[in-house]
């Protein structure tokens, strides 16, 4: 054998290793179908509970089953839904949205919804049973899509035994993206770096083994995830490290070309056992614009109804508290490069409102634009509108009229305007936002580059559904007050 084709050593107990990674994980995925089932059998008593009132009140025309005789036949359903279940975990995402946790629910329980009623026909029809009525597997799978999503999300939120956080994490590689993804997840209550591996890293803090002991220190560390950043290791070596936990432990793989893939990018075979990655191009059609300025529209003028005490409330605190305009108008950057006028509640004092915050003591965000987080302009009032974020409520108006929209990137004033060039710009052929990647995804503690890279994955994948899950996500960031200052 030559010196290239040698085998990579092994751990004498690596089959030993291997097993105990197998059964373990093994009962994880029994106790998570175990839960779905118990799921599934509160969807099948509140379906009977249903069919058998509607039934009572002459609401249904159905077969004069008991409420026990029902959930028989309901119950009968559960095995199957709950083996359809199995392939549909999101257990082992690092992050799972609800709308993702409902996404991958609902297909399974459609599926088998059907099967079970086809099935009961045809025992029906030979004369075999009598089945229940299609009302009744109708409710309970519609109760299941609540039930067990419900189970799921508790199972991932819950702490373990010991104090332990949801989930142990170990990074393979070093580098900036892996310490940029270490300090992510060490401000997540959920998750616990233990560390990284690499076999030639930057800076040896943190670092809990070289990569050919990757699966004795996810043993060791008791590790639910692992994380694949960059290395300075042959992909050869990385491949080996990786084979003996994969289909073990959950395993995320960041991209080289991260810079260009958004959470809308989609998995495909390409064949020959090749994996590709592959990006839709932006649906900036008349007919997706449209429905993005419809959503607006409709979107803008229901919070401005539904939130006007409120606004009213917070304007009146404004007005009590300070000298000054209860709105601050400022002149900002919009679409096509076009200067409009952005509203805000304002948040700090008149005297203070000219005097730049480079010039003041205080710890400022990252990146170009001089913000302080604890800017001593503000006003109390202002303060707290600062922490909430509710001081953007009046940019609902400016939604209105058309100058921005729910979700883009962010609008700069004239003077930062300077510093987007090149293939930033591309920012500007879409309307700004209120929110937008870049809210959701860190704010003030992300850096100029990071913003701008996320302003440009907008603009280069944007489509309705990245909108919706934007505004879903912002509502997290808001009651998170992530990165607000």
């Amino acid at each position: 054998m030559t010196p290239s084709m040698k085998a990579p050593a092994a751990h004498p107990h690596t089959l030993d290793i291997a097993t105990e990674f197998a059964i373990k994980h093994r009962g994880a995925g029994l106790a998570a179908v175990a839960a779905d089932a118990m799921a599934l059998a509160v969807a099948a008593v509140g379906a009977a509970a249903t069919e058998t009132l509607l039934r009572e009140h002459g609401s249904v025309h159905a077969q004069s089953f008991t409420f026990s005789t029902t959930l028989v036949r309901l119950l009968v359903s559960v095995p199957l839904l709950a083996l359809l279940l199995a392939g549909s975990g999101t257990k082992w995402r690092l992050r799972t949205s609800v709308g993702e946790q409902l996404s991958a629910i609902a297909p399974p329980l459609a599926i088998g919804g059907l099967i079970s009623l086809a099935g009961w026909r045809l025992a029906s029809g030979a004369g075999l049973v009598r089945a229940p009525a299609p009302d009744a597997l109708l409710i309970m799978c519609a109760m299941a899509f609540v039930t067990v999503a419900t189970v799921r999300l508790a199972q991932r939120t819950r702490p373990r035994a010991g104090g332990r956080r949801a989930r142990r994490l170990l990074i393979v590689g070093s580098g900036l993206v892996a310490a940029r993804m270490t300090e992510h997840f060490n401000t997540r209550g959920d998750v616990e770096v233990v560390g990284f591996v690499d076999d030639d890293p930057l800076d040896h803090t943190g670092c809990v083994g070289k990569l050919r002991e990757l699966g004795f220190v996810c043993e060791r560390e008791s590790v639910d995830h692992v994380v694949v950043c960059f290395s300075r290791s042959q992909p050869e070596e990385l491949i080996d490290a990786l084979r003996p936990i994969q289909g073990r432990i959950a395993i995320t793989v960041v991209p080289r070309l991260f810079d260009v893939l958004p959470v809308t990018a989609t998995l495909h075979d390409l064949g020959s056992g090749l994996t590709g990655i592959s990006v839709a191009p932006a649906t900036l059609g008349w007919g997706p614009r449209a429905a993005k300025r419809t959503m607006d529209l409709v979107v803008a003028s229901l919070a401005l109804v539904l939130l006007s005490p409120i606004l009213g409330l917070l304007a009146l605190a404004i007005k009590s508290t300070s000298k000054g305009p209860v709105i601050f108008r400022q002149v900002r950057v919009g679409r096509n490069c076009q200067a409009f006028s952005m509203l805000k509640f304002r948040s700090m004092s008149i005297e203070d409102l000219v005097q730049h915050p480079t010039i003041l003591p205080g710890e400022s965000a990252k990146g170009p634009f001089p913000k302080l987080k604890d800017d001593p302009r503000m006003t109390s009032v202002g303060r707290f509108l600062r922490r909430t974020s509710l001081d953007e409520l009046p940019q609902l108006w400016n939604v209105m009229q058309g100058e921005m929209s729910l979700v883009g990137p962010r609008p700069f004033i004239p003077e930062d305007d300077v510093w987007i060039t090149d293939w930033a710009k591309r920012r500007y052929s879409v309307r700004p936002g209120i929110t937008g990647l870049w809210q959701v995804s860190g704010r003030n503690n992300l850096t100029f580059e990071e913003m701008c890279r996320l302003d440009s994955l907008y603009v280069s994948c944007w489509s309705p559904g990245l909108d919706l899950r934007v505004l879903l996500r912002t509502l997290r960031a808001v009651v998170a007050r992530s990165g607000a200052f």
